[in-house]
């Protein structure tokens, strides 16, 4: 499948803002199935500074730096990605499913400790803490000798049963041990409720930005600009493959889903985030996102 990717942010304030420094996770890279066909990103007004580069977890990031006093921000980034190479969420070809379908007890056993990665997505990070509360709520899916893959699976199911949805239930930054009080949140809280429940068992796991393909009602034609950045799980499988699960809709990230980064947690991976110069009080946010098949 091949996808266009429009991501629009206007930002208005109520008073100019003098400078503005930000960063900018929005463009797909080639990773895990999927190849970055184009990617463009333009800012209003034009930036002092506009760089890109790769960071720490190999996502693309633009910089921006803005001296030109404006009391309104446009961002908008387009892309074309083809993610014809995710139709098998885990693959014999590169070895995937046979580590996909280890005991997950073997699986855990097996990781090696000189695999940074394993190591580092195992660890605590600034929104995901390693709890006890975490481990006994996902370990009804971890039965001794139950395959890696069907647990993983599990245990997206039983969130997706337990949590309501709820766009009004938290914050940014609400806390996690909250979201599993409140069993209500979005798809960041979904996800970071299961990265902590796979950690706290010993399982290496990311938080996963990006966008995902949705469907109009029955009958009636697909609107422009309904679509929001989403949020899903990855599982480290080991020698640098990931697989995604996607407990907000309880089902693989497969070739409809578009990854633009990969983190620990939402704080390493928000799509926007930066400091303002200002004397406004008050800030007007819209975002528009648009995913179509091409």
């Amino acid at each position: 499948m091949k996808f266009k990717i429009v991501h629009r942010t206007t930002y208005t304030y109520d008073a100019p803002v003098t400078a503005s420094f930000g960063q900018i996770h929005q463009m797909p890279e080639s990773q895990d199935g999927q190849v970055c066909l184009s990617r463009d990103l333009t800012i209003e007004p034009k930036p002092e500074v506009l760089a890109e580069r790769v960071d720490y977890f190999g996502n693309r990031v633009a910089t921006c730096v803005i001296r030109e006093a404006h009391t309104k921000l446009i961002v908008n980034s387009e892309s074309e990605v083809d993610t014809g190479g995710r139709a098998e969420p885990v693959r014999e070809a590169d070895g995937s499913r046979e580590a996909a379908e280890l005991p997950w007890d073997e699986f855990r056993r097996r990781l090696s400790a000189d695999d940074l990665v394993a190591t580092e997505f195992t660890l605590d990070s600034p929104l995901i803490t390693r709890s006890r509360t975490l481990a006994t709520y996902a370990e009804p899916s971890f039965e001794p000798d139950r395959p890696l893959i069907e647990a993983v699976r599990d245990l997206s199911t039983r969130i997706n049963r337990d949590f309501t949805f709820d766009t009004k239930a938290t914050e940014v930054d609400t806390p996690l041990e909250k979201v599993l009080r409140i069993r209500k949140g979005v798809c960041q809280d979904f996800a970071h409720v299961m990265v902590g429940g796979l950690r706290s068992l010993g399982l290496p796991a990311c938080y996963v930005s990006g966008y995902l393909e949705t469907d109009p009602p029955p009958g009636k034609e697909r609107l422009v600009g309904v679509d929001r950045t989403h949020a899903w799980v990855g599982l480290y499988l080991g020698e640098g493959r990931w697989t995604g699960i996607d407990p907000t809709n309880d089902q693989p990230a497969g070739e409809r889903y578009i990854t633009t980064a990969r983190g620990r947690d939402y704080g390493d991976v928000p799509p926007m985030k930066g400091v303002i110069f200002t004397d406004a009080e008050k800030t007007k946010l819209k975002v528009s996102v648009d995913v179509h098949r091409i």
